[in-house]
């Protein structure tokens, strides 16, 4: 598989080359972390399945191969990538805490996904030039979210209380599918007729009700609603109104729906042990924060919050399933594994991001890619609220998605901001021809004194 892998890279970058192949590389991202798991399109030279980490191995996929492609093929940056600096700082902390981690290799398997996302965000900034290539993506995405929502309704008429997808967990499926939805409603917005900006939001709020999941169905609505509101405000359109409206309809529609879902679950399961839980794994992580300021070693919270007593000590359940995960917000995961020192550069590098796309559209109201740039933007911010309650982050499928949009939105912000300012320079220079051009008549030169 390895050999594969690496044997197909030639092929890309020869189709990568030809601008016209680019937006099916754009499809082929949009999809890919969909499926990497259920179709195993990733090898890992170096395996540790049975660590109980979030991250398995020293891991190469398929968009790994697809980020190189884009990177030898098109042509180099003229100026440095932004945010690299803080990108780059986040993944030498995380490599310097190999070095106390309490199994130097599985930690070092994380090292190597932050190492193999930057191909991937560095890719998209390259990708971004591309025509079309944000509405590309987005049908990517949404055609894998048709395989889940197919699984979805397996599950659900087979009596599972939360779909789960191809996921293994619902609040991932969830995440995963908000990160498309809100693109896609965006692009439809804009005046987008493609299939996938029609059955985007259609097939993700069909998800987000079958997961049963109070974060996900919130954090979905949220970010809707989000989206229409600072869409209209950027640009008051018939067509946004006219979203609006159906938008309302929805609601009304999928509420009772929503309730039913979530009540079915609370029936079944313990809502507020399961509340209380969260609160147990929270307080075990501040605690190992205290005590490691500099972080334990990424991938490791789960056996040091065990084998350091701090799990027992916090009140988190002893059993299997409480004791062999993470704490539940990813920015205390970061912060515990990976020290305190690396969640600002996370924050810097995601939130600088998505400053840059909001503020990029409002300067330039009149250029329409603003309305891309909010939708990526407010994808980002919505699953970094989302975040706060899971410990999702540090998992692959997630990091390919919000690095790929971040490296979109960026390349696509300072492409609208160069624009905008060669327009600037082009007309200073007419004004300027206009006025040499007058400075020649006669007719236009100033009259004598006492004339």
């Amino acid at each position: 598989m390895l050999a594969l892998l690496l044997g197909l890279c030639p092929l890309f970058v020869q189709y990568a080359r030809q601008p016209r192949y680019r937006p099916i590389f754009g499809f082929a991202f949009g999809a890919l972390p969909f499926l990497l798991s259920y179709l195993h399109l990733y090898i890992a030279p170096v395996s540790f399945p049975y660590w109980p980490g979030h991250t398995k191995g020293i891991e190469v996929s398929l968009i790994d191969s697809l980020a190189v492609a884009i990177l030898i093929a098109t042509p180099r940056r003229l100026k440095s990538a932004p945010y690299l600096w803080a990108f780059v700082s986040y993944i030498v902390l995380t490599t310097l805490t190999v070095t106390w981690a309490i199994d130097k290799l599985a930690a070092l398997g994380y090292a190597v996904q932050l190492m193999r996302m930057l191909l991937v965000y560095l890719a998209a900034l390259r990708l971004s030039t591309t025509p079309r290539i944000v509405p590309a993506v987005v049908a990517g995405g949404v055609a894998a979210l048709l395989l889940q929502l197919f699984f979805s309704v397996q599950q659900h008429f087979a009596g599972v209380l939360q779909a789960v997808g191809t996921f293994g967990a619902q609040n991932l499926l969830g995440l995963m599918t908000n990160l498309v939805a809100l693109p896609a409603l965006v692009i439809l917005l804009s005046g987008g007729r493609g299939w996938y900006a029609k059955a985007g939001p259609v097939v993700a709020l069909l998800i987000d009700l079958f997961t049963a999941s109070r974060a996900t169905i919130g954090f979905g609505a949220i970010g809707m609603g989000g989206v229409l509101m600072v869409s209209s405000l950027w640009r008051w359109t018939p067509r946004k109104r006219t979203m609006t409206a159906l938008a309302a309809v929805a609601v009304l529609c999928a509420t009772p729906f929503a309730l039913r879902m979530i009540g079915e679950r609370t029936s079944h399961n313990n809502v507020e042990s399961s509340d209380s839980e969260r609160q147990a794994f929270k307080r075990a992580a501040w605690a190992m924060i205290g005590d490691h300021p500099a972080g334990i070693g990424a991938n490791s919270y789960v056996v040091v919050s065990n084998v350091d007593g701090y799990s027992a000590r916090a009140g988190v359940v002893a059993s299997q399933g409480s004791r062999s995960t993470n704490v539940h917000n990813s920015y205390l995961l970061v912060m515990a594994e990976t020290g305190v020192v690396s969640i600002v550069f996370v924050v810097m590098m995601i939130g600088g991001g998505l400053f840059t796309m909001l503020r990029t559209a409002f300067r330039h109201r009149s250029d329409r890619r603003g309305d891309v740039l909010i939708g990526l933007g407010m994808t980002l911010l919505t699953a970094g609220l989302h975040l706060n309650y899971e410990w999702a982050f540090v998992i692959f499928p997630v990091q390919y998605v919000m690095f790929l949009y971040l490296g979109l939105g960026i390349g696509i912000a300072e492409q609208v901001n160069a624009d905008a300012a060669r327009a600037r320079r082009e007309a200073r220079a007419a004004r300027r021809a206009i006025e040499d051009d007058t400075g020649d008549e006669p007719a236009a030169a100033p009259l004598p004194a006492g004339a």
